[in-house]
């Protein structure tokens, strides 16, 4: 029962967390974006399946780094589904592409809570079918903590991520793009 409690509070908790950094996320004008270009996200293309609309994007948190003793830098895998521009049926090749992952992240340090976000832009291979896994992409993310400073331990951190063909590789305009976010994840913070 105390377990159960306590998967109950850190899951509030990260809840909690989430809401506050996307909060947090659109007060920047690259946290705005990025949360705009989300929302155009939340539904899904009926063309998905035969060249058009976006799709999903698999995302895992594998750990992190303490830097200068007060950051963390957070290593971020991610596979996202092959993209195809809707006006020409072509798939969308990896130099055509960009993206952002944003990183959320919390840990306990002594009687306070370091809280940190970051994000970095990337140009993922999406490339994801349903006879091929998907390219493994990585990215380290800088979080920076808004209070107290991150240390060696044990952290909870989240990750969303998107990634959309480039309108000017689109005959047409804008193109697909992908999206996800990894559950929230219980990290070890190495030196």
């Amino acid at each position: 029962m105390k377990v159960l409690r306590r998967s109950a509070l850190a899951l509030a908790t990260v809840a909690t967390i989430g809401t506050g950094a996307i909060l947090a996320l659109s007060t920047t004008s690259f946290g705005a974006a990025f949360l705009r270009h989300a929302s155009h996200n939340l539904f899904v293309d009926a063309s998905a399946g035969g060249g058009g609309g976006g799709g999903t994007m698999t995302i895992t948190i594998t750990g992190a780094t303490l830097v200068a003793r007060v950051d963390a830098v957070v290593h971020v895998t991610y596979v996202c589904d092959q993209l195809f521009d809707p006006f020409t049926g072509f798939p969308v090749p990896a130099s055509e592409t960009s993206g952002n992952i944003f990183v959320s992240m919390q840990e306990r340090v002594g009687s306070s809570v370091a809280n940190g976000n970051g994000g970095a832009s990337t140009m993922p291979a999406c490339d994801r079918t349903p006879t091929f896994s998907g390219t493994p992409n990585q990215v380290d993310v800088l979080v920076a903590p808004s209070g107290a400073p991150f240390k060696k331990g044990t952290a909870v951190a989240q990750a969303f991520g998107s990634a959309c063909e480039n309108p000017s590789f689109s005959s047409g305009g804008f193109g697909p793009c992908d999206s996800g976010q990894s559950d929230p994840t219980v990290i070890t913070i190495s030196k």
